[in-house]
């Protein structure tokens, strides 16, 4: 609104709503211009004298008029653009001359209460945004005409006028301005195009309006009495602009009513005709939102909605949880006639959906079809300076819903036949194909070995089915994303087709595995010739995200000779080969063999056997010292678990490690080694005090580092051992530092926060990125043993070593070599300046009373005899309770 004519181009609807982000730029918006005008009132108006004039006007009268001046808006139409203003120039235009500076600001500002928030409900951004820019023009017109008028002996002649239009175009000016900034800062993007229309428009109507202003004036200065005279041409005017009003607003409505009538007739689809329907419907009505309901003709069916609300987000056809046979919709279709409804109707279901949507007031008229009820129309949210929607807009919305129900009862009997049609093609390819990659899925796969074995009943040509998995998947969804991940999977769809046959079928099963069946071979090795290729095709990088990535395949295949298999079978045994495959490297396949089963079936049993070892605590540890190469002293010990079966003595962790960690076994097995290194090493430290404080090295697994409640437990098995934090170290591998990287860092931090000491094992051997060491709060590198073992020789690993040593020296890392088997190996990595060394040079893996003895003799010289074993640790195992 403008002080000024009131005069606001409607720029679309959009640009009417104050959306969520552009609200607070507003508010910014208000706040600069009620400091203006508080500013201007104290500093500049309340100085400006009153101008001298025969007769004085109450301010409460023109109160009176500011509020009729914005209650009665005149709205006009020119071409496709709206325009509203009032006729609030006149008690301006006669304020300026008869009250003074304070009381017409005063009067401007009691009457806009009463007409913004009585009459048109304004929210409170737009109340304090339309309140502050009056005041602010008010003040701006009376500080120009008191200063043009103020010294002139006669104010109401020649001059008095020109002082008059100046102080009202200015206003006018700085009105239309100030409604285009609050558009654009609520919109986030400047809004000028019309802009210059708008501004031409308001200067004319006020122009206008202040030269009647200025004929009441002269009456009222010189001949009061004969005032009268002037309430004719001004209410004849008023009326004028409201009859045309009236006239245009049913021309808009029948020309709303026909071409609506028009694109319902000439939409090939009900979904196209619908959101056409409620395009023009929000347009008509100024509403924010607009949607139609379409009720099932049966209870097994869903209700359907299709809408535009705001922002202009759409719904189609969307299945929705509402039953019009409830209690909330009865009161819309138990009518004829539309309604109006707000948040405080009292059908409280109704009143909760409208809530729901974010519908203050809506329009609702039900969809009448020829023997029910087929949906509702809805349109909610009246945009603009009116309140709510009126009379005439809910028997316009009727006569609109009338034609819509029609139209939409001969729609759907035309097309419910091929849209059902349709749709039930597109589920049935929905049900049997992948929806990222397009390939069949795991049931029509199934299903077509299914009948292919059949078939080879009758031809006796052999078939293949070829179990596909991508071996370094994990790494690239971790490392760049899921985005990345689904790319590359659509990727292998794509080479996977090229290499087959169009006879051939491809699958993707889940995740990154992929199944093939081939068919109709002229020999059963041909299907070893497409995992060659297959395989080779994969090894061709791969660039995701502008990078090229390399990603190897493992490939199982399973033959059917005589077509008694099972498709379930096959595929259960193209898996079989494809693991056996990846165990022995990547890239590469393996033919399915019976030998195969056994394998799985011991698999099993160790799995059985591995869980009954962790109930039944069958692991003990044995520790392997690390020594500072510079003094030969034993400053740490790792601690290794072995699995003590009952019949097959110590087992090695590469024998049931990557079981455990599969199974989740790892978790319990885990903290069993945590607890038992730790009191340990609290034994030997009590037992040893003039040696330096011991430290114990422990392993992490992938699936311990993400539990959640790994660093509490580390944190409560110190506290339990009363072992100081900074000797323990706990060891990751490279790998790990790659798994969801941000929290990795955060529950590393959170170890590091309680004092313990982290290193990465076997350093060298897998991203090794100087941008990883530098995020991640690492203490200690150990040199992997394959570098350790070209120390000495001029070989690459030796400079690899030299390069991982100088790396640990320059960031302040201690290094740690592995595997050192030989002196020179020792005495090289001495000059290096390596901090520590670990190998069976110094001494292998030991039960822990053989390096109780070792730490005893207080080097790596002659091992004394034991003297006494009874005392080892038991007072310490007895009074923290163990836990697996």
């Amino acid at each position: 609104m403008s002080s000024t004519p009131y005069v606001k181009s409607r720029i679309g609807q959009a640009r009417q709503r104050l959306r969520v982000d552009g609200a607070g730029r507003v508010w910014l918006l208000n706040a600069f211009t009620v400091t203006a005008a508080v500013v201007l009132y104290f500093t500049v108006l309340r100085q400006v004298p009153e101008l001298p004039s025969p007769i004085n006007i109450p301010w409460w009268s023109l109160a009176v008029f500011f509020a009729g001046a914005e209650i009665f808006v005149v709205h006009l139409q020119i071409r496709r653009d709206a325009h509203s203003f009032s006729l609030s120039e006149m008690p301006l235009v006669i304020g300026l001359f008869f009250v003074s500076p304070t009381a017409l600001v005063l009067a401007q500002l009691a009457g806009s209460v009463i007409a913004l928030t009585v009459h048109r409900r304004q929210s409170p951004i737009k109340l304090i945004f339309n309140l502050s820019h009056f005041c602010l023009e008010t003040s701006l017109a009376a500080i120009i005409f008191i200063s043009v008028a103020g010294p002139l002996a006669n104010p109401i002649g020649i001059a008095g006028w020109m002082a008059t239009f100046l102080a009202t175009f200015v206003t006018t000016i700085v009105g239309v301005f100030m409604i285009f900034l609050a558009i654009s800062l609520s919109e986030g993007r400047p809004q000028v195009k019309n802009l210059p229309q708008a501004l031409g428009l308001g200067l004319v109507v006020g122009g206008a309006n202040t030269s009647l202003a200025l004929i009441g004036v002269f009456i009222l200065w010189k001949a009061p009495s004969a005032l009268w005279l002037l309430l004719l041409p001004t209410a004849t005017l008023f009326l004028a602009y409201q009859a045309y009003t009236s006239q245009r607003e049913k021309h808009n409505s029948l020309e709303f009513l026909y071409e609506t009538a028009r694109i319902l007739q000439s939409s090939p689809q009900v979904e196209t005709g619908m959101l056409a329907l409620l395009t023009r419907a929000r347009t008509m009505f100024q509403a924010e939102t607009a949607e139609i309901m379409l009720f099932p003709s049966n209870n097994n069916d869903a209700t359907l909605r299709t809408s535009l609300g705001a922002d202009d987000s759409i719904e189609v056809l969307q299945p929705v949880d509402l039953n019009p046979a409830d209690g909330m919709w009865t009161k819309v279709t138990s009518k004829k006639e539309a309604l109006l409804l707000g948040r405080n109707d009292r059908n409280e279901s109704l009143a909760d959906y409208l809530a729901e949507r974010g519908i203050r007031d809506a329009m609702v008229a039900p969809l009448h079809g020829e023997t029910r009820v087929i949906g509702t129309m809805l349109v909610g949210n009246r945009l603009g300076d009116v309140s709510t929607f009126d009379l005439e807009d809910i028997k316009l919305f009727e006569t609109l819903a009338n034609q819509a129900s029609v139209s939409l009862e001969k729609g759907r009997l035309e097309q419910s036949l091929a849209q059902l049609t349709a749709l039930e093609v597109k589920l049935k390819h929905q049900a049997f194909h992948d929806s990222l990659t397009n390939l069949a899925n795991r049931a029509l796969f199934t299903d077509r070995v299914e009948h292919a074995l059949a078939r080879q009943d009758r031809r006796s040509n052999p078939l293949a089915v070829l179990f596909l998995d991508l071996d370094d998947f994990k790494t690239i969804n971790d490392s760049l994303g899921h985005a990345a991940g689904d790319q590359l999977l659509i990727s292998v769809a794509e080479r996977l087709h090229e290499c087959l046959r169009p006879a051939d079928t491809a699958a993707r099963l889940g995740g990154d595995e992929f199944a093939i069946l081939l068919e109709d071979m002229d020999d059963a090795q041909d299907a070893t010739a497409v995992a060659e290729r297959i395989i080779e095709d994969m090894g061709t990088p791969f660039v995701l995200q502008d990078k090229e990535v390399m990603v190897h395949a493992s490939v199982g295949i399973a033959w059917s000779v005589s077509g008694r298999e099972g498709a379930h079978e096959l595929l259960r045994n193209a898996d079989l080969a494809m693991y056996r495959a990846k165990s022995r490297g990547k890239g590469r396949y393996e033919a399915f063999k019976s030998s195969m089963h056994a394998d799985v079936l011991e698999r099993m049993e160790l799995k059985a056997e591995l869980q009954r070892a962790v109930d039944e605590q069958e692991f003990v540890l044995q520790y392997q010292p690390f020594v500072a190469l510079k003094t030969g002293e034993v400053v740490g010990v790792e601690a290794l678990v072995r699995w003590n079966h009952p019949t097959r003595g110590l087992v090695a962790p590469v024998e049931f490690i990557p079981l455990a960690e599969e199974t989740g076994l790892i978790l319990p097995i885990g903290r069993f080694v945590m607890r038992e290194a730790c009191i340990t090493a609290r034994y030997w430290q009590r037992k040893y005090p003039t040696h330096p404080p011991l430290r114990i090295s422990v392993n992490l697994s992938a699936r311990q580092l993400q539990q959640p409640s790994l660093v509490e437990e580390v944190a409560q098995t110190l506290h339990q051992c009363d072992l100081n934090p900074e000797s323990l170290i706990v060891e990751i591998t490279e790998s790990m530092l790659m798994q969801d990287t941000d929290a990795t860092i955060d529950k590393l931090q959170q170890l590091r926060n309680l004092g313990v000491k982290l290193a990465i094992d076997d350093f060298g051997t897998g991203y090794s990125s100087l941008s990883y060491l530098k995020s991640f709060p690492i203490d200690i590198l150990k040199i992997a043993k394959s570098f350790v073992d070209g120390v000495g020789n001029a070989s690459e690993e030796s400079a690899l070593a030299r390069a991982i040593i100088k790396l640990g020296g320059t960031l302040r890392l201690q290094t740690v070599a592995e595997g050192v088997e030989l002196p020179e190996q020792r005495d090289q990595l001495r000059e290096l300046d390596c901090n520590m060394g670990q190998g069976y040079y110094f001494a292998r893996p030991l039960d822990s009373i053989d390096m109780d003895t070792l730490l005893a003799a207080d080097g790596l010289g002659e091992w004394p005899a034991i003297e006494d074993t009874s005392t080892f640790p038991v007072d310490l195992y007895t009074s923290v309770p163990h836990a697996v």
